[in-house]
């Protein structure tokens, strides 16, 4: 992916939604979301592999409209970290923990990774502002990092 093609989107999950329609096919439309650009590689791979599954368990099993496989409810920044939430409806426990193992990655490596850049990086926090940042950004806003929930 080239990074200025993200730019084309006024959110870089706009560009996610459209290359992924087996993951985001039955988010609502009036659902906002708001991705840091920093975390876009991070949501394509766990986008990436979701489509996998998703799309092999679609080949297995005929899914109720009522009831959709799977169903983005939200992508954001919350607590310095990413946060996908969604919903499964399947009595395929591999399927659901392997979904929830995915998701639980990306979110974690969210702590590690710039939200602005996608370099590394680590919580830190200004005032009462908490955010993931690489030590460039980090400085450049004059903000300190976060060690055991504290400055």
């Amino acid at each position: 992916m080239n990074p200025n093609e993200v730019k084309e989107y006024t959110d870089p999950l706009d560009r996610l939604i459209a290359d992924y329609p087996s993951v985001f096919k039955d988010m609502d439309q009036n659902t906002a979301y708001g991705l840091p650009s920093g975390w876009y590689v991070l949501v394509d791979k766990l986008c990436s592999d979701l489509a996998i599954l998703l799309d092999e368990e679609h080949k297995n099993v005929q899914e109720n409209p009522l009831e959709p496989l799977f169903t983005v409810l939200q992508v954001k920044e919350k607590f310095v970290g990413l946060r996908f939430y969604y919903r499964v409806n399947t009595e395929n426990e591999k399927l659901y923990h392997e979904i929830g193992k995915l998701v639980d990655k990306a979110e974690e490596d969210s702590y590690k990774t710039c939200e602005i850049t996608g370099k590394p990086g680590t919580p830190c926090r200004s005032g009462m502002y908490y955010h993931t940042f690489c030590e460039e950004i980090r400085i450049a806003n004059h903000f300190n990092l976060v060690k055991n929930g504290n400055t």
